[in-house]
């Protein structure tokens, strides 16, 4: 294997933040040493580069231990940098490595005879303090003592920090003296606790600049000296907070660290906003969300095509009374899904006709195989002045009435999985299902398999439903009748309501398929095949025999139910998804070489 080329001279480039010169643009370094520190009770790795001219200290951000424990990266493996920032560190610096590509993994040797860049740079700085040593005695400085309340920024000294400004997705532990400018673009109330330990208090706000956002916590006494103070929508300077690393299970934001406000912590307000925004959303289109992991907080934004009342329950961790909404969102990728409101949000919700709703902060879930969930820490904006929300008004105002709009789930798997729930995303067979008993117990239970469908029942395919809320709609002298909505309608939207024999090799069973998962089967929406059973039911028979004997991955949810006194096992259909051969036969492939 030949020996791959590295950016020679770029770590001095690094080392002194030269910006302007080529090298510091995504330069090509070499692994040393590789050694795990644990920091907050997590694993970081701590790495010598090279760039075959010096070596140097720096750190892999958090995000990337899982690359050396799988053993993508090693000792003398290459990476190209895509993003770092060059931090002090007792009277040194340290290289954080943000984000990087692999350019090579096994390399045979180092590359090159690197030397020291900190010792070359502390003997070039002590060269030239003496070369400018003039007889000036140092001016000194008494240090802040550590225990000083806040002493705001002098307004002279304004015009010194805006040249001296930290931005937000620079900070990290490693840092021992920095400022950021920000916007307070969400503030929590306050929340108290009492327990064994004693009592507390705390309030959280999410401070943004140009580059970033972070969460940023005080605790008890900070509470009452800070919160009145902090205000949401306007801008602050911020220093002399502890920046730690974030706790995921209670911040939505983007960032792998977090601040702390601590007494000596200092803050003044800015008169300035400068070109930071009054908030950020980075929306990512809602049929591009079954790509997002489950548990991401992401930025949502869509059009509210359904909602339901207020719901009340009592929460399973807490056993206190928690408050619900679902609304279902759509946007023009046509494709729509289930949000959750909870509590708070739950009953600022307006049930409005078609608002657009931007969220920030919300969690992506896995039941019914996507849906968003919107906990305190999030932000809802109803009919935001958005760009986006203009556009997507607009979007939904013209769009043709008879446009499919699918979704992730049908209101078949809308409650989830509850507890004692079997859920599995591994391809099983019909006879595995039945040897297993799933669908035999009183939570559903989630399985996959590939089965051909072999026979559809073509009479009650379809039913009349509400263009709005989707509900079963009556013929009236006047129209179309929605008793939920309290409107009629000059003709009804028709939505599948399917039941078909599905085989694989070992077995067969009867699914039940909703409208967007009888439209991917079918290949035409409901009310296209309605209206051309109005002029040729013939050709109704036609369409459903070409839709035989065609094989689908297919997604079910399995639950007993029971009528009139009968228990039975129902299974319905959630996602099917053509088969892919090529991904078929490297899965096939796959499972052959594990027994060789």
């Amino acid at each position: 294997m030949s020996m791959p080329q590295i950016s020679e001279g770029a770590l001095k480039v690094l080392y002194d933040e030269d910006k302007q010169n080529p090298l510091h643009k995504n330069p090509k370094l070499q692994l040393l040493s590789i050694k795990g520190v644990n920091v907050n009770g997590g694993t970081r790795y701590r790495v010598i580069v090279s760039d075959g001219v010096h070596y140097m200290q720096a750190m892999l951000a958090a995000q990337h231990a899982q690359l050396v424990d799988d053993g993508l990266i090693k000792k003398h493996s290459v990476i190209q940098i895509t993003d770092c920032v060059c931090n002090p560190l007792q009277n040194k610096k340290l290289l954080i490595i943000l984000s990087f590509d692999i350019v090579q993994t096994d390399v045979e040797s180092r590359i090159g005879s690197p030397t020291n860049l900190e010792e070359a740079a502390n003997r070039s700085s002590a060269t030239t303090s003496v070369s400018n040593t003039n007889g000036t005695k140092p001016v000194n400085r008494p240090a802040p003592s550590a225990n000083a309340s806040m002493t705001p920024f002098s307004s002279s000294a304004n015009m010194q920090l805006e040249a001296n400004i930290t931005p937000i997705r620079n900070l990290n532990p490693y840092q021992s003296r920095w400022h950021i400018k920000a916007r307070v673009s969400q503030k929590s109330d306050i929340k108290k606790w009492r327990n064994a330990r004693g009592d507390g208090q705390l309030f959280s706000v999410n401070l943004l600049d140009t580059t970033g956002e972070i969460k940023a916590t005080a605790f008890n006494d900070q509470v009452d000296r800070l919160y009145n103070m902090l205000e949401e929508g306007k801008v602050y300077y911020i220093s002399k907070a502890r920046v730690t690393m974030a706790k995921k299970q209670f911040s939505t934001l983007n960032n792998e660290y977090e601040l702390q406000f601590e007494n000596a912590t200092e803050i003044e307000a800015c008169p300035d906003s400068g070109n930071i925004p009054q908030i950020n959303f980075d929306f990512v289109k809602i049929a591009d969300i079954d790509r997002v992991p489950k548990d991401t907080n992401i930025d949502v934004i869509g059009v509210v095509v359904e909602s339901s009342e207020i719901n009340e329950l009592v929460s399973k961790v807490t056993g206190k009374p928690m408050k619900k909404r679902d609304v279902m969102i759509a946007d023009e990728s046509l494709k729509r899904i289930k949000l959750t409101l909870w509590d708070a949000k739950a009953e600022q919700f307006a049930d409005q006709t078609n608002p657009v709703v931007a969220v920030k902060g919300v969690r992506v879930s896995d039941f019914g195989g996507r849906s968003l969930s919107l906990g305190s820490a999030g932000l809802l904006k109803i009919n935001p002045d958005l760009p986006e929300a203009e556009a997507l008004s607009k979007w939904y105002a013209d769009k043709d009435p008879n446009i499919q709009i699918t979704g992730y789930s049908s209101s078949a798997v809308a409650d989830g999985a509850g507890e004692g729930s079997v859920r599995t995303n591994k391809k099983i067979t019909l006879q595995d299902a039945k040897s297993q008993g799933l669908g035999t117990n009183d939570n559903p239970d989630y399985f996959s398999f590939k089965g051909t469908v072999v026979y559809y029942k073509t009479d009650s395919f379809a039913y009349p439903g509400c263009p709005t809320c989707r509900k079963k709609v009556v013929l009236e002298t006047e129209g179309w009748r929605c008793e939920k909505c309290q409107k009629t309608y000059p003709s009804p939207e028709y939505r599948y309501i399917l039941t078909m024999s599905v085989e694989d090799g070992t077995g067969q069973v009867y699914v039940n398929a909703f409208d967007e998962v009888s439209g991917v089967l079918i290949g035409m929406s409901a009310n296209e095949l309605m209206k051309l059973s109005e002029e040729d039911s013939a050709q109704v028979q036609n369409v459903f025999n070409k839709a035989l004997w065609r094989v689908y991955n297919f997604k079910i949810r399995a639950k007993r139910e029971t009528f009139n006194d009968l228990t039975r096992t129902k299974f319905n259909a959630f996602e099917v998804t053509p088969i892919s051969y090529e991904k078929e036969s490297q899965e096939m492939i796959s499972r052959i070489e594990k027994y060789f």
